[in-house]
């Protein structure tokens, strides 16, 4: 509850986003055909989730190679289409698979929500300023 705590509303919003991602994976594998249902959703979570741990923990020094909030949303917005994607040839068989189709929807769903959060915390970040456009031009 405490790492909960220190993230700000976006990030938050992003992390219950991961966190029903996970569980719509758990969900799948209780189907019948949820075997390796969408794993690289899950990962996609969990690497949201490592990221925002990394971020606030107390001796973490390492350098980012970009804007956190940019390395959240790239992560997020690729684990969302994967997921789409993923869910596309269940909803054909909606009846059908049971948990499975359930565990794929709920999956969907929470990766919207994570891009939505991402996409909040990336747009609330500061913006570098553009170059000059007054004097000389060479």
């Amino acid at each position: 509850m405490e790492f909960y705590n220190k993230l700000n509303a976006n990030e938050r919003l992003a992390a219950i986003g991961s966190i029903v991602v996970i569980v719509g994976f758990i969900v799948s594998l209780l189907g019948a055909y949820g075997f390796g249902g969408n794993t690289i959703a899950l990962l996609g979570a969990i690497a949201v989730l490592a990221i925002y741990f990394l971020k606030y923990s107390p001796s973490q020094t390492m350098t980012w190679p970009a804007p956190i909030p940019t390395i959240v949303l790239a992560i997020s917005a690729i684990t969302a289409i994967l997921a789409i994607l993923g869910a596309l040839p269940v909803l054909g068989l909606l009846g059908g698979l049971g948990l499975y189709t359930l565990g794929a929807i709920v999956t969907v769903v929470g990766a919207i929500i994570m891009v939505w959060g991402a996409w909040q915390d990336y747009q609330a970040m500061p913006k570098a300023t553009p170059p000059p456009t007054g004097g000389p031009r060479v």
